[in-house]
Protein backbone atom coordinates (compact mmCIF):
# COMPACT_ATOMS: atom_id res chain seq x y z
CA UNK A 1 0.00 0.00 0.00
CA UNK A 2 1.32 3.40 -0.94
CA UNK A 3 2.42 5.66 1.89
CA UNK A 4 -0.11 8.30 0.82
CA UNK A 5 -2.97 5.86 1.52
CA UNK A 6 -1.78 5.52 5.11
CA UNK A 7 -0.79 9.10 5.88
CA UNK A 8 -1.48 12.24 3.87
CA UNK A 9 2.15 13.28 3.65
CA UNK A 10 1.38 16.16 1.26
CA UNK A 11 -0.64 17.78 4.05
CA UNK A 12 2.55 17.89 6.10
CA UNK A 13 4.88 19.02 3.31
CA UNK A 14 4.12 19.67 -0.36
CA UNK A 15 6.25 17.81 -2.90
CA UNK A 16 8.13 15.66 -0.40
CA UNK A 17 11.64 14.82 -1.59
CA UNK A 18 12.26 11.08 -2.12
CA UNK A 19 14.78 10.87 0.75
CA UNK A 20 12.32 12.48 3.17
CA UNK A 21 9.57 10.20 1.86
CA UNK A 22 11.68 7.11 2.57
CA UNK A 23 12.22 8.28 6.16
CA UNK A 24 8.48 8.71 6.63
CA UNK A 25 7.85 5.35 4.98
CA UNK A 26 10.31 3.51 7.25
CA UNK A 27 8.82 5.21 10.30
CA UNK A 28 5.23 4.32 9.33
CA UNK A 29 6.09 0.72 8.42
CA UNK A 30 8.24 0.29 11.54
CA UNK A 31 5.36 1.48 13.70
CA UNK A 32 3.04 -0.88 11.86
CA UNK A 33 5.32 -3.89 12.46
CA UNK A 34 5.80 -2.89 16.11
CA UNK A 35 2.03 -2.69 16.56
CA UNK A 36 1.62 -6.07 14.85
CA UNK A 37 4.28 -7.53 17.17
CA UNK A 38 2.42 -6.16 20.21
CA UNK A 39 -0.89 -7.63 19.00
CA UNK A 40 0.67 -11.02 18.26
CA UNK A 41 2.36 -11.18 21.69
CA UNK A 42 -0.66 -9.95 23.67
CA UNK A 43 -2.22 -13.43 24.17
CA UNK A 44 1.11 -14.59 25.63
CA UNK A 45 1.25 -11.67 28.12
CA UNK A 46 4.66 -10.59 26.79
CA UNK A 47 6.11 -7.31 25.58
CA UNK A 48 8.40 -7.28 22.55
CA UNK A 49 11.43 -6.78 24.81
CA UNK A 50 10.39 -9.64 27.13
CA UNK A 51 9.94 -11.86 24.07
CA UNK A 52 13.46 -10.98 22.91
CA UNK A 53 14.92 -11.60 26.39
CA UNK A 54 13.33 -15.08 26.36
CA UNK A 55 14.84 -15.79 22.93
CA UNK A 56 18.28 -14.58 24.05
CA UNK A 57 18.24 -16.67 27.22
CA UNK A 58 16.93 -19.70 25.33
CA UNK A 59 19.77 -19.46 22.79
CA UNK A 60 22.29 -19.72 25.66
CA UNK A 61 20.29 -22.15 27.82
CA UNK A 62 21.22 -23.71 30.22
CA UNK A 63 23.97 -21.10 30.68
CA UNK A 64 22.81 -17.97 32.53
CA UNK A 65 23.58 -14.48 31.22
CA UNK A 66 24.32 -11.21 32.98
CA UNK A 67 21.90 -8.31 32.59
CA UNK A 68 24.65 -6.51 30.70
CA UNK A 69 24.99 -9.39 28.21
CA UNK A 70 21.22 -9.45 27.71
CA UNK A 71 21.18 -5.70 27.13
CA UNK A 72 23.95 -5.99 24.52
CA UNK A 73 22.04 -8.70 22.62
CA UNK A 74 18.61 -7.04 22.56
CA UNK A 75 17.18 -6.14 19.14
CA UNK A 76 15.56 -2.97 20.44
CA UNK A 77 17.47 -1.10 23.10
CA UNK A 78 15.65 -1.13 26.41
CA UNK A 79 16.28 1.65 28.86
CA UNK A 80 16.09 -0.51 31.96
CA UNK A 81 16.81 -4.21 31.56
CA UNK A 82 16.74 -4.63 35.35
CA UNK A 83 13.06 -3.59 35.52
CA UNK A 84 12.20 -5.82 32.55
CA UNK A 85 13.86 -8.78 34.27
CA UNK A 86 12.04 -7.89 37.53
CA UNK A 87 8.70 -8.14 35.68
CA UNK A 88 9.74 -11.45 34.15
CA UNK A 89 10.69 -12.78 37.60
CA UNK A 90 7.21 -11.84 38.87
CA UNK A 91 5.74 -13.81 35.95
CA UNK A 92 7.93 -16.78 36.90
CA UNK A 93 9.75 -16.79 33.54
CA UNK A 94 13.30 -16.16 34.76
CA UNK A 95 15.37 -16.32 37.93
CA UNK A 96 18.18 -14.08 39.08
CA UNK A 97 21.23 -15.56 40.81
CA UNK A 98 24.34 -14.09 42.39
CA UNK A 99 27.37 -16.38 41.92
CA UNK A 100 29.45 -17.14 45.02
CA UNK A 101 32.71 -16.40 43.19
CA UNK A 102 31.62 -12.89 42.12
CA UNK A 103 28.96 -11.38 44.36
CA UNK A 104 28.84 -8.18 42.29
CA UNK A 105 27.56 -10.09 39.24
CA UNK A 106 23.93 -10.99 38.69
CA UNK A 107 23.06 -13.84 36.35
CA UNK A 108 19.67 -14.49 34.76
CA UNK A 109 18.35 -17.80 33.46
CA UNK A 110 15.09 -19.32 32.28
CA UNK A 111 12.75 -21.21 34.57
CA UNK A 112 10.66 -24.18 33.41
CA UNK A 113 7.79 -21.69 32.85
CA UNK A 114 10.15 -19.52 30.78
CA UNK A 115 11.12 -22.51 28.64
CA UNK A 116 7.41 -23.31 28.20
CA UNK A 117 6.73 -19.70 27.11
CA UNK A 118 9.58 -19.97 24.57
CA UNK A 119 7.92 -23.09 23.17
CA UNK A 120 4.49 -21.41 23.05
CA UNK A 121 5.87 -18.40 21.17
CA UNK A 122 8.22 -20.19 18.78
CA UNK A 123 6.11 -19.29 15.71
CA UNK A 124 5.48 -15.62 16.53
CA UNK A 125 8.08 -14.24 14.13
CA UNK A 126 6.83 -16.58 11.38
CA UNK A 127 3.28 -15.29 11.92
CA UNK A 128 4.49 -11.72 11.50
CA UNK A 129 6.77 -12.58 8.56
CA UNK A 130 3.71 -13.68 6.56
CA UNK A 131 3.11 -9.97 6.01
CA UNK A 132 6.33 -9.74 3.98
CA UNK A 133 5.12 -12.25 1.40
CA UNK A 134 4.08 -9.32 -0.81
CA UNK A 135 7.79 -9.18 -1.72
CA UNK A 136 9.77 -11.70 -3.73
CA UNK A 137 12.83 -13.33 -2.11
CA UNK A 138 15.00 -11.08 -4.30
CA UNK A 139 13.16 -7.96 -3.09
CA UNK A 140 13.59 -9.05 0.53
CA UNK A 141 17.31 -9.53 -0.04
CA UNK A 142 17.56 -6.10 -1.69
CA UNK A 143 15.60 -4.45 1.12
CA UNK A 144 17.86 -6.08 3.74
CA UNK A 145 20.97 -4.87 1.89
CA UNK A 146 19.59 -1.32 1.65
CA UNK A 147 18.62 -1.22 5.34
CA UNK A 148 22.02 -2.66 6.33
CA UNK A 149 23.64 0.42 4.75
CA UNK A 150 21.97 2.68 7.31
CA UNK A 151 23.90 3.71 10.44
Amino acid sequence: MKLEKIVNIDQIEKGVAPRKRVIANIQVRGNWFFSLFKQTLKPYDLSEVQFNVLKILNAKHPEPLSSSDISDLLISQASDVTRIIDRMIKKGLVIREVPEENRRMVLVSLTAAGLQKVEETKNVVDEIAINTEVWSDEEVETLNKLLDKLG
